[in-house]
């Protein structure tokens, strides 16, 4: 099978969506199908490579983190992928990725999937005053685009009751994005674990707390601060791992909280040197209800890390009580979590092997089984057509 993937974030930026691309791409490949990417290139100039695609674009790293458009998108730009003739094209963002994706479509002859990885009505701040005019210029957009497809993939049970709740009529497969999960079970050398507290500061004998991700505002990390504050654990650390627009803010935040000795900021951390940083913790924390999915969520329990996460949909068999850590409420439930599971080590021990099984669920070779299915689900509904076979009835369609 031939699939084309767009996107509008691809490497080298990494973040969720540019991860679950590239596992996904690696193993629809291992799986003996022919894939290639089309997306935005890091400056204004296209270019092409083995089997990357990129044109010419500027940074909307407003709209969500590496996330490019293009300038001017030229047939001549595409006429090599729609002559390749892609049996199905996977679409991953929904700006100008999108309208090449349907470009496609339509002189290729072949259906589009989508995945929805963007709960966009939780980044209106970044773009109208109003979050109620927000959200629904959202909704409109989400219907808009996604009439366009034959089915779309949701990597949580919180997105397929979103867009149910959106009214989008297309179907709605959920599938949760898979990770490589075996670096994360590797080992890391004492000394090296070691040198890393050393160098960041963190005392041997603290129990360490810890966060991964994009330090944004929709990530509610300001409330992890404040109440890591209110725990007053001894010999405890709150490392937060990562940078984006509101770092210098929660700084500011943990100044003014009066701990800034006992909250460490890392920066952006290379995604080879992440394991290394997760094997710094006791527990992972995150009090984000952006996610659709939350792949540091699995990261961290693949790591061994019992977690402590605010409630939310995308969490829905992920993080479980009493078994790899729990979901909290408000701040009572949040400290009687954190302290029941460091207070008691049999507990912490069970937790992480815990966390270890449950992450073993979300492996990439899973990930990529599934959404073949999806594929060829669609492909079957179409009449089993594929590229120049396609019904002429859908090659207008889009």
């Amino acid at each position: 099978m031939k699939v084309l993937i767009t996107t509008d974030c691809y490497t080298p930026t990494i973040n969720g969506v540019v991860t679950s691309i590239l596992n996904l791409e690696t193993e629809l490949r291992r799986l003996g199908h022919e894939v290639k990417i089309l997306c935005p290139s890091e400056n204004f100039r296209c270019r092409e490579s083995e089997n990357v695609y990129r044109i010419g674009s500027v940074g909307i790293g407003r709209i969500y983190n590496g996330a490019r458009a293009a300038l001017r998108i030229r047939q001549n730009n595409l006429q090599k992928l729609i002559d390749w003739k892609p049996d199905i094209i996977h679409s991953q963002s929904e700006f100008t990725s999108f309208i090449m994706a349907k470009r496609i479509s339509a002189e290729a002859g072949c259906p589009i999937v989508h995945t929805y990885h963007t709960v966009y009505e939780n980044y209106t701040h970044y773009f109208s005053p109003s979050i109620t005019l927000g959200r629904k210029a959202v909704i409109l957009m989400t219907k808009r685009i996604l009439q366009h497809t034959e089915a779309v993939i949701a990597p949580s049970r919180k997105i397929e009751k979103l867009l149910t709740d959106y009214g989008v009529e297309q179907p709605i497969r959920v599938i949760p994005t898979g990770l490589r999960l075996e670096k994360f079970s590797e080992a890391v050398p004492e000394k090296e674990t070691a040198d890393l507290k050393a160098r960041l500061g963190i005392p041997s004998e603290s129990k360490v707390m810890i966060t991964v991700g994009r330090t944004a505002k929709e990530k509610n990390i300001d409330e992890l601060i404040k109440f890591f504050k209110r725990l007053n654990m001894k010999n405890s650390v709150f490392v937060i791992v990562g940078g984006g627009p509101y770092l210098s803010t929660l700084k500011e935040i943990a100044q003014s909280e009066k701990i800034a000795d006992k909250v460490i900021f890392t920066g952006e951390v290379k995604p080879d040197n992440i394991l290394k940083y997760y094997r710094l913790g006791d527990m992972f924390l995150s009090a984000s209800q952006s996610e659709t999915q939350g792949l540091t969520y699995i990261e961290a329990l693949a790591s061994g890390l019992p977690a402590v996460c605010k409630r939310d949909g995308c969490l829905e068999g992920v993080i479980e009580d009493n078994i790899n850590g729990g979901q909290y409420t408000d701040f009572e439930s949040f400290e009687k979590l954190v302290l029941t599971i460091l207070s008691n080590g049999a507990l912490k021990s069970l937790m992480s092997a815990n966390a270890v099984k449950t992450a073993q669920r979300y492996s990439a070779e899973e990930f990529a089984r599934n959404t073949e299915n999806v594929y060829n689900e669609i492909i079957e509904k179409n009449g089993g057509y594929t590229h120049a076979e396609m019904l002429p009835e859908y090659r207008n369609c889009c």
